[in-house]
């Protein structure tokens, strides 16, 4: 043996290249990662990319037994969300909410929405609000409770108090109020949001003891009048909807010959507008004359055809032309065709109620209901005003938002509220929290019990599902303490048992309501359930409806009156509506909903506005790509990124609410507050500004961190080849093959799925300048194709799962492989960074971790984490796995079923066929598709003929990205189905 070959031993394994013979010594890279895994030569080796953060877990003293370790055990609760309830289930691990999932017994339709799914990482984090404070600083115990008690004694001696509340529907709240009320008539309560509620324009032409509901089943022919109900659906199940446009149903079992046929008139491009079948571009001060002239014309269809043909004065030829086949095909369809408002025209409410009573939808489309009256509540300038008149002494701003900030009267509300007794209760110190004499640490909704009210009416309960990790309360401990006799506030934290008192109010009320047998049993399976179907809103009986929809609505067909038009000549209309990511301002702290690009504009953790690219090029824009926009006011500016999108109505800026004040989650967004824009605008009585007001200047880059939408036809065309077979590889299961197909119909780019994926799989943020590098983590893409008339197309783009993968040929270390049952997998530990994988993959669906951003964002994700996907350090790979973890975990579940229905037996004695091993249609889902409130992501077992998938493949509108590269990738597209009015189309 050569002096330089090492002595066999403990050492060195055997298989060390130095005791191969010579020619077999050569070394390749995957050899060499075979040698690295035999064990003991690893020790000496310094890999830097495959470092991770060491933890040590300390385990249960005495574990509960109900508690298995990486099981999930998920629990009924609700959030409220716009206005209304929505059931959620939160999956639980050990003890810690991890993720919120659908309730997938809920009535009114599967899914869950973004925002809802991302107020998960609300709970953990770690800038919320944790201390009672006085004047700004920490307050004793002494001190706060007897501050409350005094409180408390007010209310029962009759004080001057008033309560500033959100609108809600809650049962509870509501019963609490009446409570609080009969102890001191004198209270004053009010009511405030920044923005409207979802579905509050088309209720403000009804009674206020009347809700509706949207029968989407019977619906086929829609007309939205800039009305999203695509993205906050306050009306029907959107799902109904969906199976109604569909050319093959919901589940692509059957032809629809009779599809749904969607109108939107509107002029920004919202997601409902961007998938209409035909779409107008009106903008919000022509849209009253719009409404109007549209239901001249149906009465004159109907009352006097040939006054139907004139042209009216304020309308130009195109909206005319468009006018007119819009109100033939709805007119067509007596009892089939209805019109929806948007939230920000209640002034038109009556023109659309009278709309739908001449097409005959009132009681066929539109379903009426009976509901309580509200508690008598009055504005936040009531709320100022008697704080200035003395009216009240103390007030309480329970959960009621930042009015200081976004309600347009911040500087004299900030001093009303510093010249009384004045309680903020908050998740957030904010500048309400500043203006208040004393501030109270919110409860998340996940730490607090409630009682909510749905759009149907349905009781949702409200339930915590882990301790007040900061000694949160809720409105409702607030208002239970106030009507103690004892002048206490018992929350979860000091209570004895930790149980709130909350708990038994809410128990109560459930009980009033649904009056059942058995109590405990009947509020036990409504806990569990999460909602209670027997509280939904009874419906008009039939002679109601009738009497309702025979109110004779205008029909003159004479000469209307003059109307206005846009904003003075030369001016730029305004137009403003929450974000698409963080809403009216209350997801601003949420990095996930801030890391979302938005839906339209595609840009993320900045605020973003619309604008048409002719008026873009008037501005002053260059090219057809965004700039910073700087819009000036005689009291402030507004910094947004102005985006050029087709389809947005000429001389228009849509701009978005929510942004500014202050923030620890994003920086740079302070100027960008759409709520100062807005009140200096409303004072100046107008809704336009000069162009001159509006200064472009270019961004310092273009990255990824702005993913511009595409301006052509989608790339489904055609001429575009179909797919092909699925492709099997050598040695490929028998039994499973799991494949993808996502229906570009149906999916509207809501984001849903990037935040599934991103709660399921452990993907940590990095922030506004890392993505401004392009490297973002999502593992899920939304890459949006747009007309020129402003129709779009959103594909979801992940890792395909070729069968062919470019990837795995080149990756020197093995790390990317295929698996036996048609998954193109990653083998963290074996990956060295080297990028070459993403380099030669052609749809760019892999992502490199640069830096441990796990770690970076321990401290708010931590708890968060999934236990059963692995959290990647620095230097790896990263992409879709089709929720690997999740297909194993419901082939699990699935052979624990079958031994239950042999209790008793041994494994060993049970016999059971590979038919029934093998897996129902439906019974492994992945985040995406549990998450997609649409329905657009069909996942399944290719194999299996009877499966969604197979059917959804065997489309022939379904169709490959990509397809002459030869990939055979697992996930395919269905192509969009539209369903244009013929006369449309000549």
């Amino acid at each position: 043996m050569s002096s330089q070959q090492p002595a066999p031993g403990n050492d060195v394994p055997q298989n060390h290249p130095a005791f191969l013979p010579e020619e077999e010594r050569e070394m390749t890279r995957r050899s060499f990662m075979k040698w690295m895994g035999a064990g003991a030569a690893l020790v000496g080796v310094g890999l830097p990319a495959c470092r991770r953060v060491e933890k040590y877990l300390v385990p249960y003293n005495e574990g509960p037994e109900w508690s298995v370790p990486g099981v999930e055990t998920a629990y009924a609760t609700c959030l409220t969300m716009g206005g209304s309830a929505r059931p959620v289930l939160a999956a639980c691990y050990e003890g810690r909410p991890v993720k919120l999932l659908p309730s997938l017994p809920y009535p009114e339709g599967p899914g869950l929405s973004a925002t809802a799914q991302a107020s998960i990482l609300d709970l953990y984090d770690p800038g919320r609000s944790k201390h009672i404070l006085f004047h700004g600083k920490p307050a004793s115990g002494d001190e706060f409770r007897g501050a409350f008690s005094s409180w408390s004694r007010n209310l029962r001696d009759s004080g001057k108090m008033g309560l500033l509340l959100p609108g809600t529907d809650s049962p509870l709240v509501r019963s609490m109020l009446e409570e609080i009320t009969r102890k001191n008539p004198g209270i004053r309560i009010y009511h405030d949001s920044p923005v409207p509620t979802p579905g509050s324009a088309m209720q403000a032409g009804l009674p206020e003891e009347m809700r509706f509901r949207v029968r989407f089943t019977r619906a086929k022919r829609i007309l939205a009048l800039d009305c999203d109900f695509l993205h906050e659906n306050p009306y029907g199940n959107t799902r109904d909807f969906i199976a109604a446009r569909s050319p093959e149903g919901l589940h692509y079992k059957e032809e629809n010959r009779n599809r749904t046929r969607l109108y939107a008139a509107e002029g920004r491009v919202s997601l409902t507008g961007a998938h209409a079948d035909h779409r107008l571009p009106v903008s919000p001060a022509r849209l009253a004359v719009f409404t109007e002239e549209l239901f001249h014309y149906v009465a004159s269809r109907k009352f006097s055809p040939q006054a139907a043909s004139r042209i009216p004065a304020s309308l130009t030829e195109r909206e005319f032309a468009w006018l007119r086949h819009c109100g033939d095909d709805l007119y067509s369809h007596p009892g089939e065709s209805l019109v929806l408002l948007g939230d920000n025209h209640p002034e038109l409410s009556g023109w659309v109620w009278k709309l739908n009573r001449l097409l005959g939808a009132i009681g066929t489309c539109i379903q009426l209901l009976k509901a309580p009256v509200s508690v008598p509540h009055g504005t936040l300038g009531d709320f100022i005003r008697d704080i200035r008149q003395k009216k009240v002494d103390i007030v309480f701003l329970l959960d009621s938002g930042n009015p200081v900030l976004d309600s347009g009267h911040g500087p004299a509300l900030a001093e009303a509220l510093n010249g009384t007794e004045s309680i903020h209760l908050g998740m957030y110190e904010d500048e309400t929290s500043r203006a208040c004499r004393w501030h109270l640490p919110a409860a998340h909704p996940l730490e607090a019990w409630g009682v909510e009210r749905d759009r149907r009416g349905r009781f949702c309960y409200r339930q915590p599902v882990i301790l007040p990790l900061y000694g949160g309360i809720s409105p409702e401990e607030v208002l239970s303490g106030l009507l103690s006799t004892r002048g206490q506030l018992i929350t979860a934290d000091n209570s004895p048992t930790h149980l709130s008192p909350v708990y038994h109010r809410a128990r109560k009320c459930f009980e009033r309501a649904v009056n059942p047998e058995n109590k405990t049993a009947a509020w036990t399976e409504a806990l569990q359930r999460g909602y209670s179907e027997e509280t939904a809103y009874p419906p008009l009986s039939p002679q109601e409806e009738s009497t309702f929809a025979a109110i004779t609505p205008d029909v003159s067909v004479t000469e209307g009156r003059p109307h206005a038009d846009a904003p003075g000549s030369g001016l730029l209309e305004l137009q403003f509506y929450p974000d698409y990511t963080i809403g009216d301002g209350r997801w601003k702290r949420n990095a996930w909903m801030q890391e979302c690009p938005d839906p339209v504009t595609g840009v993320s953790w900045a605020a973003s506005a619309q604008v048409s690219p002719a008026t873009f090029r008037r501005l002053g824009g260059a090219g057809s790509g965004p700039m910073l926009c700087t819009i000036t006011a005689p009291a402030g500016r507004m910094e947004v990124i102005l985006c050029p999108i087709p389809g947005v109505a000429e001389n228009l800026l849509v701009l978005p609410l929510g942004y500014g004040g202050m923030n620890h989650v994003a920086e740079g967004q302070r100027n960008s507050n759409g709520y100062e824009l807005r009140t200096q605008v409303n004072q100046a009585h107008g809704c336009g500004i000069s162009p001159d007001q509006v200064v472009l200047r270019g961004l310092p880059d273009r990255t990824e961190a702005i993913q511009s939408p595409v301006v052509r036809p989608s790339p489904f065309t055609a001429g575009t080849a179909p797919a092909s077979a699925p492709f099997t590889s050598p040695g490929a299961d028998t039994v499973y093959q799991w494949k993808m197909a996502i229906d570009t119909s149906r999916c509207i780019g809501c984001n849903a799925c990037m935040i599934a994926c991103r709660a399921e799989n452990n993907i940590p943020v990095v922030g506004r300048d890392q993505m401004a590098k392009g490297r973002a983590l999502d593992w899920i893409r939304l890459d949006r194709y747009f007309t020129e008339e402003g129709a779009l197309t959103a594909i979801p783009v992940a890792c395909q799962q070729c069968g062919k993968a470019p990837c795995e040929s080149v990756c020197p270390v093995n790390a990317t492989v295929h698996t036996t049952e048609g998954l193109n997998a990653m083998v963290y530990a074996r990956c060295w960074g080297t990028r070459y994988c993403a380099t030669n993959c052609p749809y760019k669906a892999r992502r490199f971790n640069f830096f441990d951003y796990a770690k970076a964002s321990e401290e708010a994700t931590r708890l968060q984490r999934n236990p059963n996907v692995t959290v990647r350090s620095r230097g790896v790979m990263e992409k879709c796995t089709y929720c690997v973890q999740m297909v194993e975990r419901a082939k699990i579940r699935h052979k624990s079923r079958l031994m239950k229905e042999h209790p008793g037996q041994p494994s060993t004695a049970v016999r059971v066929t590979e038919k029934d091993l093998l897996l129902p249609d439906g019974a492994a889902q992945t985040a995406c598709q549990l998450a997609c409130p649409m329905g657009a992501i069909t996942f399944g077992n290719v194999l299996d003929t009877s499966s969604a998938v197979f059917r959804a493949k065997s489309l022939p509108r379904h169709m490959d990205l990509l397809p002459t590269l030869g990939t055979e990738p697992g996930t395919g597209y269905l192509a969009p189905a539209r369903n244009p009015n013929p006369a449309m189309e000549e």
